[in-house]
């Protein structure tokens, strides 16, 4: 039944965005729309998660700002983290993703266009998405990545957290959101091709901002670390 939920969750993750994607076309065609790009993914996920059996519930610690730009970090096990984080985020939001994601045949549209590819084993492919990370910052766009780099094969530990989000946030003086994703891999473990899932109930919790106004080059580890533990005692006590 598992292996059943997950193809008919998947093709409705497809059938919503073709039925959409005249829509998604217009608005990622020029910059400009690009904030319209954000309302219409929470819209797409919605009906896939509810015609799917999938609701979820989303505890703040406070209330964000749509109007304010972060980047939101979050731990990650599950291909639900993605459209999940869709019905988090606000405002006006992208993805930072790994390069292989140019040929999914529903997501490429996005890392053509609003969202970042990157190439994790080239050095200059990295810095060039961080670059193009903070163009998109500059113009008011909120940036969206899975610090672990990939998903967690052993959730719910977490994997090393990379520095990449941190430098970006203390350079730019850029509020990290802190998001611990608490069971989505119960849900639908990894890309699910291996054990399925099932209808269920996500539970999320978005931390406090961490302000990094007055931070410097020596504060990167110290961030990166404290981000690491908010999310590992987050997902460790519900998992308890």
């Amino acid at each position: 039944m598992k292996k059943l939920h997950w193809t008919w969750y998947m093709a409705m993750v497809a059938l919503v965005f073709y039925l959409m994607y005249p829509l998604f076309y217009f608005y990622t065609r020029k910059p400009q729309r690009y904030p319209v790009v954000g309302f219409l993914r929470g819209v797409w996920v919605d009906i896939s998660f509810w015609i799917s059996g999938i609701f979820y519930r989303v505890d703040y610690e406070q209330p964000l700002d749509s109007k304010t730009t972060y980047i939101y970090c979050s731990n990650h096990s599950s291909y639900l983290d993605t459209p999940f984080m869709c019905a988090i985020a606000k405002g006006n939001f992208h993805f930072m993703g790994k390069k292989e994601l140019l040929k999914n045949p529903v997501l490429k549209l996005f890392f053509q266009t609003i969202d970042i590819p990157v190439d994790r084993e080239s050095k200059i492919g990295s810095f060039r998405a961080l670059k193009k990370a903070e163009e998109n910052r500059a113009s008011g766009r909120s940036l969206i990545l899975f610090p672990e780099g990939t998903m967690s094969l052993n959730p719910p530990e977490l994997g090393e957290f990379k520095n990449g989000a941190f430098k970006l946030a203390v350079d730019k003086q850029v509020a990290i959101v802190p998001v611990t994703f608490m069971n989505n891999y119960k849900i639908m473990r990894n890309t699910g091709k291996k054990h399925g899932s099932r209808p269920g109930v996500m539970r999320a919790y978005v931390h406090a901002p961490i302000e990094t106004r007055g931070m410097g080059e020596q504060d990167i580890d110290g961030l990166r670390d404290k981000v690491f533990e908010l999310i590992n005692q987050k997902v460790h006590e519900y998992a308890d």
